[in-house]
This record gives structure tokens, sequence and C-alpha cells, in this order.
């Protein structure tokens, strides 16, 4: 049994090492469900039953059987199938497990690995580099990772690649398709659970020959108001396949542009066993159903990638955007508006800064001489410090009136700056009186500490 293992491993990754450019890559809709179309026939295997059968005027009908896993561990392990065709061998591997299956042309699929649960790998990146299946990132019940795992097909189990440079912290597969040999360009899907507030899909270069991934942008789409229903089919070569709100999207991640086939609005996700789309080597197969009870054919088209893209229309949109473009189209009303209040406020400055010292100057020739003694020698006093009664009956020359009389020309002196003071500048309360705690007869004088600063331009006109 190990030499028949090892001879699938064997003439399988031969066949990917002379054709690693023409490599293709399907993504099953559904858990456990393989198809695939060869010598102008459709056939299923489903993994849980472990039948292949064929498809005949609508209805499937058993024609072998194979070897799988018992039906409990088949349904925990059979997740959603990945399938490489790699000339005329298949490599299956399913999301959520190690497992990988062998299939060539006219042959049963045959299990190649020894692993058993992954659980941590749910819609991992996949791919063929150098003979060898790689997986990244991907998650299980509670969280995501960025692991870069190989299928060793000595040891017939998953191992770890690393010194990779600039792996994002955790990567869900949402599209992926091959740029050159060994290069990639990919795109994550955010975490609803983790990180709610993330819409966008980050758009990376993944390059295996370099062991690095970089940053692109983010998928154009995102740029859209309208929530759109993603789903991805797979890819042949530059090419990616997406059912975007029913209708077929194919993106070229070289041009990195957008094209939308023409005319198909139904059956435009992966192949269900009814309809939708099948990656078939390099060809891409349309499956129709039968559109009454009474006609129980169904329709299949196989075109090269020339041929569908034929039949479509470029879209006015690349693949994926900087990301400053897609902040500025996705934040144009709020920079907008922050533009327009900065100018706004920036306009009040410029007209306050010109129209102030106009009012402040006429505020100073409004006062009397001895208010502008008074506020003069207030402004120029140390912050701490304050002005004593005696020291503004010095300043406005009351010693020989009556102490009375003194009380009456020191209080309307103050009171005209503070009124003329808020009338004309706003400033509430410009000169406080503060009693002395110790002789509440006492009181001092002060300009109030929030208007020092700005009322300290006001010397300049007295």
């Amino acid at each position: 049994m190990f030499k028949l293992l090892k001879y699938i491993v064997l003439a399988i990754t031969l066949a990917s090492g002379t054709a690693v450019a023409q490599q293709s890559k399907w993504v099953g809709k559904d858990n456990a469900k393989v198809f695939v179309y060869e010598e102008d026939a459709l056939f299923e295997y489903n993994f849980v039953t472990g039948y292949k059968s064929v498809l005949s005027r609508s209805l499937w009908q058993v024609v072998d059987s194979f070897a799988t896993l018992s039906p409990i561990d088949a349904l925990q392990r059979c997740g959603r199938p990945v399938v490489f065709t790699i000339e005329d061998s298949i490599l299956i591997t399913f999301s959520g497990s190690g497992l990988v299956y062998g299939l060539r042309s006219g042959e049963l699929p045959k299990r190649i690995d020894n692993t058993y649960f992954g659980g941590y790998n749910f819609d991992a990146f996949r791919f063929i580099y150098k003979d060898e299946i790689v997986s990244f990132g991907g998650h299980g019940f509670w969280m995501r990772n960025n692991n870069v795992l190989y299928f060793d097909t000595d040891l017939h189990e998953w191992e770890p690649l690393s010194s990779f440079v600039g792996l994002p912290s955790d990567y869900a597969e949402f599209f992926s398709a091959q740029s050159k040999a060994g290069e990639y360009i990919i795109a994550n899907f955010p975490d609803p659970d983790l990180a709610p507030e993330v819409q966008n899909h980050e758009v990376y270069e993944f390059n295996m020959n370099r062991r690095s991934v970089s940053s692109l942008g983010v998928f154009s789409f995102d740029l859209d108001k309208a929530v759109a229903n993603y789903n991805f089919i797979g890819s042949v070569g530059r090419y990616f396949l997406m059912d975007i709100n029913t209708e077929l999207i194919v993106g070229d991640v070289v041009a990195n542009k957008l094209y939308k086939v023409r005319d198909i609005y139904a059956g435009t996700a992966a192949f269900n066993g009814y309809e939708g789309v099948l990656i078939s080597g390099e060809d891409i197969v349309l499956i129709y159903s039968a559109s009454t009870m009474s006609n129980p054919n169904m329709r299949i088209e196989v075109l090269s990638v020339e041929e569908l893209l034929a039949r479509c229309e470029e879209l006015d949109k690349p693949v994926y955007v900087g990301r400053a473009t897609y902040l500025f189209s996705t934040y144009t009303a709020a920079f907008l508006s922050v533009l327009l209040g900065i100018m706004l406020l920036a306009g009040f400055l410029i007209r306050y800064n010109l129209a102030q010292p106009g009012i402040e100057k006429q505020f100073a020739q409004s006062l009397s001489e001895s208010q502008q003694r008074v506020l003069r020698y207030l402004l120029l006093l140390p912050i701490r410090e304050r002005a004593t009664i005696m020291d503004i009956d010095k300043i406005l020359d009351t010693g020989d009136k009556s102490w009375e009389n003194q009380r009456k020309i020191r209080s309307k002196c103050i009171l005209g700056i503070n009124q003329r003071a808020e009338s004309m500048l706003g400033y509430l309360e410009l000169i406080q009186r503060v009693p002395n705690p110790d002789d509440m007869r006492e009181r001092t004088y002060q300009i109030a500490l929030e208007h020092r600063t700005n009322a300290a331009t006001l010397l300049r006109h007295l």
C-alpha cells in the first residue's frame, strides 16, 4: 500500500513539475462533493458515501465506489474541496483538514496523506509550488492564523515553512490567482466576528520565490456602497472567477482588470450538482439546469479562457486599488467636511486676527485716562501678584478724598472697564475683585486668569 501511495504522489507531482504555469484551481460550493469534467462527461465524487456518479439527463447515476473515511470522520474532515488540475492528474484537498487525494484520468481517488484532523485551515489559500502543495492561513473555530505549510510527499504530512517576511497577522482566502511562476495575487476575507468594523478585502502579493508578502491595496468592489455577495470559484493561471451579486466576474491579476460575462444571470456560482461554473484544466465549464420539468436535459458549455473573455465586457474598475485611493474614495464626504471645517475655521481666525487689533484700539480709546492707567498697571502685574486698594487709589490720585469717595471712584473706574470689555471684546469680568480671606473688608484686584493671555495685546494701545 505504501508503494502504491508513493507512486500516486510521484505521478501527480511529476505532472505538476512540467506544467506549473498551466495549473488550475477550483473551489467546490458544497462539502465533500468533487465534480470533474472529462471525456465530455460530468462526474461526481462523493467523499462521504464513497460513490462515483455520472450525470445523465439531469440525474446522477452511481457507476463505481472508492475507499473513503468512516461516515463520521468524513463529515468532520471533508469540508469544501479545493481541486487542482495538473495535466491529466487531479489533486483534491479539503477545507478544515489535511486530507489529500490523488486522481488520474480514468481512475478512482486514492488517499495519499497520513494526517488526521487539521481544524485550523478552513478557507486557507492553497496552491502548487515546485511539485508541492502549499497552504497559507485559514481559521478554526476560535481564531485565524498565518501559518505557511507544505505537504511533504515523503512523510505524507503537512510541515511548516518559515522565514517569510511581511505576513499579515491572519488570512482567509477571498480570491487568488497566479501572476507568474511562484508569485500569486491573493485577497483576504475580513473577519466579521473578530473585526466587524473592517469591511475591505486586503490584496497582497504572495511571493514564494522571495518568501515575502507585500500589500497591494484593496479590492475595488469595496468602493461600492451596496453590500455585495461574493463567491470565489477558482482560477486558471492569471485569471480568477467570482460570483458577485449573481454576476460572473473574471479578474486578470496581471493587467489588474475586471470583466463581467454578458448574458449569464443564473448558475454564476461554483457548480453545485445542478448548475454553476466548473474549472476543468484550462477550460471553463458552464452548466445550466433544465428550465422545465418536461425537459430533463442540462446544457453544458466548455470554453477556453480566451473564449470566455470574448463574451465579457470590461468593467470600469481594476481588481484592486491602492490604499490611498481607497481611503480617499471611501471617506470623500468626511474629508470634504473636515476640509470645509478647517477652511471656515481658518477664515474665522484670519478675520478675527485682522479685526481684533482695531477693536482693541477702540476699546482703549473709549477708556478715560485714569481707567487706562489702572488697566495698564494690572496687565503688567506678575501673574501671582494682585493690586491692593492703596495701589488703585494711588493710580487714581484720590489721596485727598474721603474714604467713601475713594471707594466710589474705584468702583466706578473698574465697573466702567469691565462693562466696556464685555460689550466690545466679549471679556466677562476682565478685572476681578478678590476678597481677603482674613479680612472681608479688604479687596485685591487682578486680571481674570482666563483673559490674561488674550488681554495682554491691549498693552500696545495703552
